[in-house]
């Protein structure tokens, strides 16, 4: 998981501490909006897989997980 999103290994649990600093509002630097596009499909995909092994069912057909995030990203208002 560390090598999929990015995060060195001496982070114990990589997926929590990403969840943790989502986003509360738009971030004005590009930076930022960078990293969120780079890691959320990452995230969307990871927590799918982990729900479908959790309940026993087949992997989710989304082509675009976290789709929705990264407009608001981009979106001007």
């Amino acid at each position: 998981m560390h090598h999929r999103l990015q995060i060195t290994k001496s982070i114990t649990d990589p997926l929590s501490l990403l969840l943790n600093k989502l986003l509360t509002r738009k971030p004005r630097s590009f930076q930022t909006r960078s990293f969120w596009i780079i890691r959320w499909p990452i995230i969307c995909a990871t927590l799918d897989e982990l729900d479908c092994i959790y309940h026993e069912k087949e992997s989710p057909s989304s082509s675009d997980p976290g789709q929705k995030l990264i407009k608001w990203l981009f979106n001007p208002s």
